[in-house]
């Protein structure tokens, strides 16, 4: 799973993993495997339905979809909270109307909170009312304008109180658009910058999709976005094109790439970003004809980065999210390409035709609660197709169009596994690595028969005495930090370089961890 364009960067130094957690998201640490498989795991959807409806009476179009919403854990308050997007859109767009002008079809944003992160209410703030009611909005209007495609952003080493909270937004007023930013300490009263956001050589100027991450260890923010000038392209001109929403395609042509793709800037101070660079962009031989990615959110995940593509699948109008993975943050590579980590619900449930993942999931004890957007409507024949003349209900009637957050579970770090099944044992044995710490950690799923077993060796495979698999105190149940033992084992330290050799059967190992 290291592609080509990753292998020149590796390096033996880093295999110098200290007491960082170690993954199988790719083959960095493995030197050998038998009887063993790489799984993806997927989390579960609640059975109970979204979390966040349209139910009051100033809402349009709650917009859960991607770069509208954000959920986050405020540790401080002990309180997770939302934002998202009410798209003000009340009737079909007319003959030659851009469907982003929201001047006559304005944005706000709206906050909801929850205690437990799955029963959510809409306090009523008193910011602003709306026909004498007091309502949850708390960003954008009349006078300030539309804020639109807005990624809030939970600063953890912002060093001012106001600022703990930021939002990167579209300003559209005026018939004017461009990207601003405004902070908060508690995500309901927000301060608008007076600077502007400068994106390299297009200023504060974006396409209408980002989010936003923070690596911890440079103080380095990053912007996974689209480049506003990503799909001018000249189009055939002898070609038939009858001008529908996705324009024309040219496989194999790079100076006419087109789809939506994925680009990065970095930034140490919010304001001033590098210029835009692509980092995940649909591969011709690989991808559907159909597929573009429509936006990406990262996490990091030890000593490397998930990834949840949405990828859009244009013919059909429909989207679902895929994993990719990366070790600085910037070049990622796929992980089971076409296959969906969280695909669309079943026919007829409220998220049968796009969900995506747009903000990275909350930890919750050993579980991770994954937040994401659903619809049961498609990306846009509801806005544009009364105009395309489709013969579509959601075209007709907005009362078909419904976008609402939904909660699915995992436990933390199940992403990727090395599996093992029934009949044979299967076996691992690591690249020789340096750790900090004697004492080891696995997260790991075994099923009624299954069990995992381990043996800690030096450099040239020779295992060290009292540490051999038949001494392992045998694993058999479902944890995430279970401390590996063997029986009679002595102290572990100055052995130089390791190796761990795990023996499994009817298992998932999913990573390891050396603690002092």
């Amino acid at each position: 799973m290291l592609a080509k364009t990753e292998k020149h960067a590796l390096d033996s130094a880093m295999l110098y993993i200290g007491s960082t957690r170690q993954y199988f998201v790719d083959n960095l640490i493995i030197e050998s495997v038998q009887n063993i498989a790489r799984k993806i795991h997927r989390p579960e959807r609640s059975a109970a339905g979204p979390v966040l409806v349209k139910d009051k009476p100033w809402e349009h179009v709650p917009y859960f979809t991607v770069s509208s919403w954000r959920v986050v854990y405020d540790p401080a308050e002990e309180i997770f909270k939302c934002w998202y997007e009410d798209w003000m859109f009340t009737t079909p767009l007319a003959p030659g109307e851009d469907l982003h002008d929201h001047t006559t079809r304005p944005s706000r944003y709206l906050y909801a909170c929850s205690q437990d992160g799955v029963h959510w209410e809409k306090p009523a703030l008193g910011l602003v009312h709306e026909n004498g009611e007091s309502t949850n909005i708390v960003f954008g209007g009349e006078e300030f304008g539309s804020v639109h495609s807005g990624y809030v952003f939970f600063d953890r080493s912002a060093e001012q109180e106001d600022e703990r909270y930021k939002i990167f937004f579209d300003h559209r007023v005026g018939g004017i658009s461009r990207y601003e930013i405004a902070s908060s300490a508690d995500g309901i009263n927000w301060r608008s910058w007076k600077e502007l956001p400068r994106l390299g050589s297009f200023g504060p100027h974006l396409g209408d999709v980002l989010t936003i991450s923070m690596d911890q260890h440079a103080k380095v923010y990053r912007i996974n976005t689209r480049h506003p000038r990503m799909c001018d392209v000249p189009p055939n001109s002898g070609d038939p094109f009858p001008g529908t929403f996705n324009p024309p395609f040219y496989p194999e042509d790079f100076s006419r790439q087109n789809k939506r793709r994925i680009f990065q800037a970095m930034s140490s101070d919010f304001v001033n970003w590098s210029n835009l660079s692509p980092i995940v962009v649909p591969d011709d031989g690989l991808d559907n004809l159909e597929d573009s990615f429509y936006g990406m959110t990262q996490m990091p995940l030890g000593d490397l980065w998930i990834g949840f593509l949405h990828v859009f699948h244009m013919a059909r109008n429909t989207m679902d999210v895929q994993l990719v993975y990366s070790r600085d943050g910037s070049n990622f590579q796929r992980i089971e390409p076409g296959q969906a980590w969280l695909s669309s619900g079943e026919e007829g449930s409220w998220d049968d035709c796009m969900v995506n993942v747009y903000g990275e999931p909350v930890q919750v004890g050993d579980d991770l609660y994954i937040y994401y957007g659903g619809s049961r409507n498609h990306h846009d024949w509801w806005i544009v197709g009364d105009r395309e003349g489709l013969d579509v209900e959601e075209a007709r009637d907005l009362e078909k169009v419904r976008y609402s957050l939904g909660l699915a579970r995992m436990k933390r770090d199940r992403f990727v596994s090395l599996s093992a099944f029934t009949v044979r044992e299967g076996i691992i044995v690591t690249r020789p690595f340096r750790a900090t710490g004697d004492k080891l950690f696995i997260n790991a799923i075994c099923r009624p028969a299954g069990y995992i077993r381990v043996a800690l060796a030096r450099e040239d495979g020779s295992v060290l005495p009292g540490f051999e698999a038949d001494h392992c105190r045998s694993f058999t149940g479902d944890g995430v930090e279970h401390q590996v033992t063997w029986t009679d084992a002595p102290a572990l330290g100055g052995n130089g370089f390791l190796k761990l050799q795990f023996f499994l059967r009817d298992a998932d190992l999913f990573s390891f961890e050396w603690r002092e």
